[in-house]
Formats: C-alpha cells, sequence, structure tokens
C-alpha cells in the first residue's frame, strides 16, 4: 500500500542549516580530496555526488575554503540555503518532494532536491529562501487542513 505524501506532508516540519552553501563541478580525479573535506566537516550538511560530468559537490563556506585548496574547481553556484525535513519520512513514500518543487518552480524559485535514507533536503538560492520557506509553510497548512 502506498503512503499519502500529502498526509506525510501534513505532519512535517522544517530545518533551515544555518550555514551558507556552495555547490562546485569538480573533476572525477577530485572525489578523494572531495571526500576528506566531507568528514573534516561532518557538523554540517554537504552532499557529494559522481556522475558522467565528474563530480559535484555541496558544502558549507568553512569546508569550501579548505576545498579551494585540496582540489581544482571548473565551476560554482551560489550560495545556497539548505532547507531539510525534520520529521518524520517514510523512505518508501512516492512523489514527497514532487507538489513542493512544482510550487517552488511556479514561483520562480530553485530548489534542488537531495534525498537521505532519513531525510529530503532542498538547497536553495539564499535569495529566495525567505520566500521560499513562506511557499513551504503556507503548503504544509494547506496539506494539514486536508486530512
Amino acid at each position: 500500500m502506498s503512503i499519502d505524501p500529502m498526509a506525510v506532508w501534513a505532519n512535517m516540519t522544517l530545518k533551515i542549516w544555518p550555514e551558507r552553501y556552495w555547490m562546485f563541478d569538480l573533476s572525477d580525479t577530485s572525489a578523494q580530496d572531495v571526500a576528506n573535506v566531507f568528514v573534516a566537516s561532518d557538523a554540517r550538511y554537504s552532499c557529494l555526488i559522481r556522475d558522467q560530468a565528474g563530480v559535484s559537490a555541496i558544502v558549507d563556506e568553512a569546508a569550501l575554503e579548505r576545498l579551494k585548496t585540496e582540489v581544482s574547481i571548473r565551476d560554482s553556484f551560489g550560495p545556497f540555503r539548505v532547507v531539510s525535513t525534520d520529521g518524520e519520512l517514510p523512505f518508501d513514500v512516492i512523489g514527497f518532494l514532487g507538489p513542493v518543487l512544482r510550487v517552488l518552480n511556479e514561483h520562480g524559485i530553485k530548489a534542488g532536491p537531495q534525498c537521505g535514507a532519513v531525510f529530503d533536503h532542498l538547497f536553495i538560492y539564499e535569495r529566495d529562501v525567505e520566500r521560499a520557506m513562506a511557499f513551504l509553510e503556507d503548503f504544509i497548512s494547506q496539506a494539514r487542513a486536508c486530512q
């Protein structure tokens, strides 16, 4: 039986990580050096992706300074703030982020999703995070009203 994503949103709270974050495009050969930076910043949100383009990393500004000394950065994006789910999120819920991404995108807000095993995350340009949070809080209120 599938889990209703709106029922999950109705009981969800959100967390905004206090740090500023940046996304970097790095060469594939940088993976080990980037992983070392991740270990050094274990108290903060971070994300490492290896795909056909190489390595992408999302790190806070403190880790950024160390990263710049360790690897060659091809491109960077940001600053971002990371908004995370902070409530019970069943792993098997299907279509959970889709409705909020639609709302944010319809208002011209880029929200990059990253899914963890326990929490989901959206990295949002810092300039848009206050507007995004207003839309997200309204979305959660509407989900609660439908329950």
